[in-house]
């Protein structure tokens, strides 16, 4: 309630600052949501974020010089967030009750994990080098009593099963469709699926052609997610690259690339940081989420390390066939900004994002990184509803699928905005209208910080000057060219030029 005084809504040792939006009273916002999220940081702890309370609190102890770098819920299918799965940077692996923070089990993998995620036999850990484990006994309905409320049964220190992938993985990525097998891809190391039924890598990506100046196109695999939730009928992969490009695979149908966006072309640039003007640099992705959001529309969450957060559409993937347009050329980056028009940007996050999460709704996004803040947004009004200073450099994020609870006026305002125009894509013609307009000279005006007061006679008395200064700089010219070098003075008082002199000699 707003009359209660500050100190009766202490949250004890934890510090935190959390922002709510200011277009609800925060009263109806403690009272409407209903939503919390896991977060890790750089010193190995974890925390729960639970906006209805304005709550941050710990879960488990530091772990100093040991971050942690992935989360995933590990539970038996039946409830999945019954248990959660955390990487550290040092290769430990643990499974944590999500509500007590205790310790189920414990295993070990190869260091730097890049994916941490549920397969068909168990929980799937990539590393680095290669290195692929999976534990087993974490995430079957087997490891977990029948009963309501049943606890974790598995072993504390279960069997780990591990095998070489090709090296180096930067990302790599589980099919939600189909369990069985994952993406993988890194730097000089391109995407390819691996089954874990068959034991060997099936589908191998093949290097867009050579580009105009007849030079190899580098691979630069970054971030990977699928899309086959949203089409089970084609093995859609998207991969994000760390010189700014999103390229979209059917490994159903071909093993080049359908197309190549340069993410920023056209309508979606970044900024340069504190200057404010349009950054052309190719900023690494670094992170990526396919999710439906707003009912029935798909979209792609893309993270640089410029703390942009972009969303593009995924309604054309379906029916998307191959670019004739080799890579490159400024024809296919047209084709395919339509291919995967760009929706819209969340503004309001500072530093290098690192990793970003949908709620399972649709209906809000979860954003983390370097900048030590936990971003909220509204996917439906595209607006931030809540900050939270976590003090560490973030890197993973894990929202819970509780139920989010809204205020009546928040829901009778959404359904009007879901109902508007505000969700059509960006296609950036709109931007060549403008630009075509800028250069015919209509629709000036003054730009901010600058004033036109007495323009007129500013250019009138800059036109007298230049008059003034004309005839003396012509003057110049012409005593220039006229002027000779007289010698002294011959027979008859003549005057002699110095090619006359020479012609006399």
């Amino acid at each position: 309630h707003p009359h209660v005084p500050p100190s009766q809504l202490s949250v004890g040792k934890t510090l935190f600052t959390l922002l709510c939006s200011p277009r609800l009273p925060l009263h109806l916002q403690l009272r409407g949501q209903r939503m919390k999220f896991l977060t890790g940081d750089d010193t190995g702890l974890l925390k729960w974020v639970k906006v209805e309370a304005q709550k941050v609190e710990r879960l488990g102890a530091r772990r100093k010089g040991d971050a942690v770098q992935r989360l995933c819920w590990a539970g038996p299918a039946a409830n999945r967030e019954a248990a959660v799965a955390i990487a550290y940077a040092s290769g430990a692996l643990e499974l944590r009750d999500p509500t007590s923070g205790q310790v189920l089990s414990s295993a070990t993998a190869a260091p730097d994990v890049k994916c941490l995620q549920v397969c068909s036999t168990g929980v799937l850990a990539v590393s680095a080098d290669g290195t692929a484990s999976i534990v087993a006994d974490w995430g079957k309905a087997e490891s977990w009593a029948e009963a309501e409320g049943g606890g974790y049964t598995g072993g504390a220190a279960p069997a780990v099963q591990q095998f070489q992938l090709q090296a180096p993985v930067a990302h790599a990525c589980v099919d939600p469709g189909r369990p069985s097998r994952f993406a993988f891809g890194g730097l000089e190391n391109d995407v390819k699926i691996f089954d874990l039924e068959k034991q060997e890598v099936t589908w191998t990506a093949k290097n867009v052609r050579e580009n105009y100046l007849c030079l190899r196109v580098p691979v630069k695999v970054s971030t990977l997610s699928w899309a086959t939730n949203m089409c089970p009928s084609r093995s859609l992969i998207l991969c994000g690259t760390t010189d700014g490009k999103v390229r979209v695979y059917d490994a159903n149908t071909q093993r080049r690339p359908l197309f190549e966006l340069l993410v920023g072309f056209g309508v979606g640039a970044g900024t340069g940081g504190y200057t404010g003007t349009v950054d052309d640099t190719k900023r690494p992705q670094n992170c990526s989420k396919v999710a439906q959001v707003r009912g029935k529309s798909w979209g792609i969450f893309l993270g640089d390390t410029m703390g942009v957060l972009r969303e593009y559409d995924l309604k054309q993937l379906p029916k998307s066939q191959t670019a004739e347009i080799p890579p490159g050329r400024k024809s296919h980056l047209k084709l395919a900004a339509k291919e995967l028009p760009f929706r819209r940007g969340y503004r309001g996050i500072m530093g290098s994002i690192r990793d970003v999460d949908v709620h399972c709704s649709g209906n809000a996004l979860v954003a983390v990184g370097l900048g030590r803040f936990a971003y909220v947004y509204s996917t439906t009004k595209k607006v931030m509803t809540s900050k939270v200073y976590l003090k560490q450099k973030l890197n993973c994020v894990l929202m819970s699928s509780e139920a989010q609870q809204l205020p009546k006026e928040e829901d009778q305002e959404e359904e009007e905005e879901e109902d508007g125009e505000d969700d059509e894509p960006v296609t950036g013609e709109e931007n060549e209208k403008e630009a075509d307009d800028e250069d015919d000279g209509a629709g000036d005006e003054v730009e901010e910080g600058f004033s036109d007061d007495g323009a007129e006679e500013q250019e009138q008395q800059q036109d007298d000057e230049e008059a003034e200064e004309a005839p003396a700089r012509s003057a110049k010219g012409t005593k220039k060219k006229t002027k000779k070098r007289k010698l002294p003075a011959g027979a008859g008082g003549k005057v002699k030029t110095k090619k006359k002199a020479r012609k006399a000699m």
